[in-house]
Formats: C-alpha cells, structure tokens, sequence
C-alpha cells in the first residue's frame, strides 16, 4: 500500500510539474481594460481532476476581477458530498465566484449513474448550499450581488466598471424538459416559472443598463439553447425573444457566455450584430477563457485548455 501511495504522489507531482510548463504565464490586461474568467462543463472523469485543479490556479494567478462558472461543476453522482467538495473549491478561488447551475448536477439526476434522485429537489438542494446568502459571491473575496429571489437565488445580477452582468438559471437537457420516470406536472410548471423568472430577470438587467448608462450588459447561463434550431430554442422562451427585443433597444454590446456544448464558440448567432455569443470549453477539454472589456463595452477573447494529451491513466 505505501508505495502505491508513493507512486501515486510522484506521478501527481510530475503531472503538476510538466503541465505548468504547458500553461501560458499570467499576461496583465491591456490598459484601460479589466478581464473576467468563465469556465463550464468540467471535470466529468478523475483523469481530469488534476487538470482542472491547475485550472483553478492559473485562473487565481491572474488579474480577473471574478470568475463565473456556467454550469455542469462534475458528471455524477449528485451527491451532497460532491457539492461540497465543489463549493469548498469555489470558496478556495481568490476571485470571486459567480455560478449558475448545470444540467449535471440537477436536471439530470433522475439517472441511475447520478444517483436516481428528484431533480426538483436537487435544485432546493443546491441553492440552499451554493446560495445560502444569495447577495454575496462565493470566494475569498466576495462580490455584493443583486438577487432575484427569494425562490431563484441563483438568478444574481452586479456592475463591474461600466457592464451589467447577471446570471439565469437556464440549464441543459432541454431546459430541464427532457423526459424521465416519474416526472410529473410539477416539473413541467418548474421550468414554465424559471423560465418566466430568466425572461423578466433580462427585462430587469436592461432597464437597469439603460437607466445607469452602461456600455455593456452579459448574461451567463448553462445551456447552448440552439439558437439557431427554432424547435429547440423553443424551449428556452420567452428568454431568449425578450434578450433579442431588449438588445435591440439596448443597442450596445451585449454577451451570452454559456457551457453545454463543449466546443469553444465566439460568433454572432442571432439577427442583431451587437449580440455576440461565447460558448466556454467542455470535457474532455479542460480549461478556461479570458475575456476583456474596454471602456466603451467591447469584448475580446482567450482560451486556455490543457492538452489532451495530459491524462492520468
């Protein structure tokens, strides 16, 4: 046993070692700009545990002013033990943390992998552990946040230089439509009020944007709503028609930053050129990206993912 124990903390720390040599030193923002972090959909298998602990570092080593986690923080089970570990990580981050629930960890947890547990009560689950102050960040140094409870803690809303941004609770699997055993009318009356809650959440953030001059406004949620597949973004209205209609109102730049999909995505999805949408890295890709804001509300762009090729077997 001990020297499985002894081989175990050498090939930990050779992995730590020669995966810090694969990850970019930390770069300062441009002047007259600050950065965030968004990061999703990881980790989903133990080989990627130790990438995404070094993730977590090289994040805290660089001047963000928060992180926001769009969702799916493990695979499975959902347990209270996994939430906790995931929290503790959350709360160990130097910056800020803002997250938004996932698919995972929630609306997937009728599966018998995950724990066959009632997704309802999953989601009271996590909002009473991860939203237990819903006005205060999660990590070290906390942020104050404007929350849309008391029932959708998780929805929150906060200014950094000259951009609103908030977070809705809009997870994957079809907005959490997707069929299981035992699913019941009250699942289905769920989603119609989150959903609700999401759209008048943006209603709100806008007019907040406009009544305090902002240059920006950013959403982050879990889901890839499929923008361009009516049939499925069907199941994310009136959501994603009341960002389309406010956007245009708005008429500055506006962010969609999301997870599900796993592929790094920056493009323009909907009719209006000042909607960009940015779609984080996902399992088996291990990373993060780095935005930037000007002044004036613009975004830029960086992606950083461990190669695949750093596994432990």
């Amino acid at each position: 046993m001990k020297w499985k124990l002894a081989v175990a903390a050498a090939l930990a720390a050779v992995l730590i070692v020669a995966t810090r040599s694969c990850l970019p030193p930390p770069t300062p923002n441009p002047p007259g700009t600050f950065s965030f972090a968004v990061l999703g959909d990881a980790p989903y298998y133990p080989w990627e545990e130790p990438r995404f602990r070094l993730v977590l570092r090289h994040i805290d080593a660089h001047d963000v002013r928060f992180v926001v986690h769009v969702g799916d923080i493990f695979w499975h089970p959902c347990t209270d033990e996994n939430y906790a570990e995931v929290l503790r990580r959350f709360n160990g981050m130097r910056a800020p943390v803002i997250y938004t629930p996932g698919d995972n960890e929630w609306t997937d947890c009728w599966e018998n992998d995950s724990g066959a547990f009632a997704p309802r009560e999953r989601l009271q689950r996590i909002r009473q552990m991860f939203f237990a102050n819903p006005h205060r960040s999660l990590g070290r140094n906390t942020l104050l946040l404007a929350s849309e409870g008391p029932e959708f803690v998780e929805n929150a809303r906060w200014r950094s230089g000259n951009a609103i941004f908030a977070t809705v609770n809009l997870p994957g699997s079809r907005n959490a439509m997707k069929p299981f055993p035992g699913r019941t009318a009250q699942d289905d009356a769920e989603v119609r009020r989150r959903t609700d809650a999401a759209a008048a959440w943006a209603r709100a953030t806008f007019a907040e944007a406009r009544a305090t001059n902002a240059s920006a406004v950013v959403f982050a949620f879990q889901a890839n709503p499929g923008f361009e597949r009516p049939a499925y973004r069907a199941y994310f209205e009136p959501f994603i028609a009341t960002v389309e209609e406010e956007a245009e109102r708005f008429g500055k730049p506006v962010l969609l930053a999301h997870g599900d999909g796993h592929e790094y995505i920056v493009d323009h999805p909907l009719r209006l050129k000042n909607v960009t949408r940015m779609q984080v890295p996902g399992s088996p890709r291990v990373g993060w990206v780095r935005v930037f804001v000007t002044p004036d509300g613009r975004f830029t762009f960086s992606q950083t993912v461990l190669p695949f090729w750093w596994k432990v077997w």
